[in-house]
């Protein structure tokens, strides 16, 4: 996540917080799942050049930036499908490397380790050894129904919100931004997008999240963080989780406005307020859970402030105009403004993880145990 301007509102949004109370694991139906104990490498072709896929106009080449006689500067893309096979795809899940440099060793950017602290473990490694680095992985298909996505995130090595903030020091947002990268770094922990997720510059990612648990470590810090007794100004390993306003003014370089969970509530749309903040070196489990209009998120770990602790909530994406939640005509709230641009549509589910940022973000993460459920109902 990236961030520059609040405008800030003067009225409360309302909203639902609940603790949520777990369903007995026989209420889901496993679909896939990975562990990485059976992969010994992901990526397995050659570079191939970037073709410059014009998802839409924040798109490297797209009319945003064509408009400002930006050009892209040639680039290189991997795509690689693995996993389970599902029903159109070789693999459940879709991993997608970008980087300048076409000699770039595919193994700096994605590999298969063993787990910091079991060594009968294999994790996933996802690494940016450059800030034009950037590699997620995705679900191959679009998320259909009631589901649930979860995951392990650790060892997260992406700033520290201080000093270099894990750059060198020269890095720079070019072409897209004529500004430093510097000040942010970080990483997506998990996030649904209302569009496929691919490597883009920053602002393109922007305009097509719609929940998110990420981290941006970042100074000076625009964020605040709850210590477990009041809200302190930091921007050093926060972890932010926010759903989209879609009932808010689009910034044109980051999209809508925040309405972050944090101290047991949602919080004021337009407020950047982190959860806790995490540490460097714990496994930490990610669950996001769509029930029709209802999203639970959850991730529970060992935490600066909260300690060992599970953090819960539930938003109603229908009743607040989260934005793009709507998978169907008739699930549309009237009250929920219509993007001019894109029309009354509906839009589709992806989840996705990693560094997406063609522009920003250096480091590496690990991940692990990624599931994807179903309810047995459906």
């Amino acid at each position: 996540m990236l961030y520059f301007k609040v405008k800030k509102k003067s009225f409360l949004l309302s909203f639902i917080f609940i603790f949520h109370n777990q369903t007995s694991s026989a209420d889901w139906k496993l679909i896939y799942q990975e562990d990485f104990e059976n992969i010994k490498v992901i990526h397995t072709e050659k570079w191939q050049k970037d073709d410059f896929p014009d998802d839409d106009k924040f798109s490297e080449n797209g009319r945003y930036f064509s408009e400002r006689l930006i050009k892209p500067p040639q680039a290189y893309r991997l795509t690689t499908h693995f996993g389970q096979t599902s029903l159109s795809h070789t693999g459940w899940l879709t991993a997608e490397s970008y980087t300048l440099n076409r000699n770039t060793d595919q193994s700096a950017l994605l590999s298969i380790q063993l787990d910091p602290v079991n060594k009968n473990n294999k994790v996933l490694k996802l690494s940016s050894p450059n800030h034009t680095d950037a590699t997620l992985i995705r679900s191959s298909e679009q998320l259909q129904g009631r589901y649930r996505v979860s995951l392990k995130v650790g060892f997260p090595n992406f700033g520290s919100g201080e000093k270099l903030n894990g750059y060198d020091g020269d890095e720079r947002a070019n072409p897209w931004l004529d500004q430093s990268s510097t000040s942010e770094n970080g990483f997506y922990w998990l996030a649904i997008t209302d569009t496929v997720p691919r490597p883009h510059n920053n602002i393109w990612l922007h305009h097509h999240r719609k929940i998110v648990i990420d981290s941006d470590n970042h100074f000076p810090a625009w964020s605040q963080v709850w210590n477990g007794t009041e809200f302190i100004d930091s921007g050093k390993h926060p972890i932010m989780l926010f759903a989209l306003n879609g009932n808010g003014e689009t910034d044109p370089l980051n999209g809508k406005p925040f309405i972050s969970f944090s101290h047991s509530q949602w919080q004021r749309s337009g407020q950047i307020k982190a959860v806790d903040s995490y540490l460097t070196d714990q496994w930490y489990e990610l669950v996001i859970e769509r029930n029709k209009n209802q999203v639970t998120v959850q991730i529970s770990g060992h935490f600066k402030y909260g300690g060992e602790k599970k953090y819960t909530a539930e938003i109603d994406l229908n009743q607040q105009c989260v934005w793009h939640y709507n998978r169907a005509f008739d699930h549309k709230n009237p009250n929920c403004k219509i993007d001019s641009e894109s029309g009354d549509k509906i839009w589709p589910d992806y989840f996705f993880f990693g560094d997406p940022h063609i522009n920003f973000y250096e480091g590496e993460v690990s991940y692990d145990d990624i599931k994807l459920e179903m309810w047995r109902e459906e």
